[in-house]
């Protein structure tokens, strides 16, 4: 039986968030004879208008969908962005211990995220799995924060004294 790590980026927006969730249980469903530790990423970005962690609420949806006895959860429950969810995986697991390391997130976000996620986490062999969902300006915003990439990094680092 094959050890996988599906690593689940949290997103604050509802609609990108049950995107991503509905495509990484899909996609989960495909290897029935696996054991997946889900790595459910993000914290709370707004706390007066929230008071749930977006790791809790992928908990809840994704057994909604499906609950698997070949499934356990690992949630980090502090990351609020990119760089903190990839340096959260880093000091959390250990990668070399699964036959296979997948992440999920938004098509529209793949760019960003792999080159934050290459900068964090040197030489990682990560396989991607893109939700199509996204908002009209989704890759406007986009545009503009893959700009940051290397400053988000360095403080995230700085953050979590990594």
């Amino acid at each position: 039986m094959q050890l996988l790590l599906f690593i689940l980026l949290g997103c604050n927006v509802h609609s990108l968030l049950e995107g991503r969730i509905k495509k990484s249980v899909e996609f989960a469903n495909t290897t029935n004879s696996t054991h997946i530790d889900w790595f459910l990423s993000g914290g709370i970005k707004n706390p007066l208008e929230d008071t749930t962690t977006e790791a809790e609420k992928m908990a809840r949806m994704i057994t909604a969908k499906h609950n698997s006895t070949n499934w356990s959860f690992i949630r980090d429950d502090v990351a609020t962005n990119t760089a903190e969810n990839f340096i959260m995986v880093q000091n959390a697991v250990v990668l070399s211990n699964y036959d296979g390391v997948y992440v999920i997130t938004s098509e529209f976000h793949h760019e960003r995220a792999k080159k934050i996620a290459d900068k964090v986490i040197i030489g990682n062999e990560f396989i991607w799995v893109l939700a199509p969902e996204e908002l009209n300006d989704s890759r406007y915003w986009e545009r503009i924060h893959i700009r940051n990439v290397n400053a988000d990094v360095n403080k995230a680092r700085q953050k979590f004294q990594y």
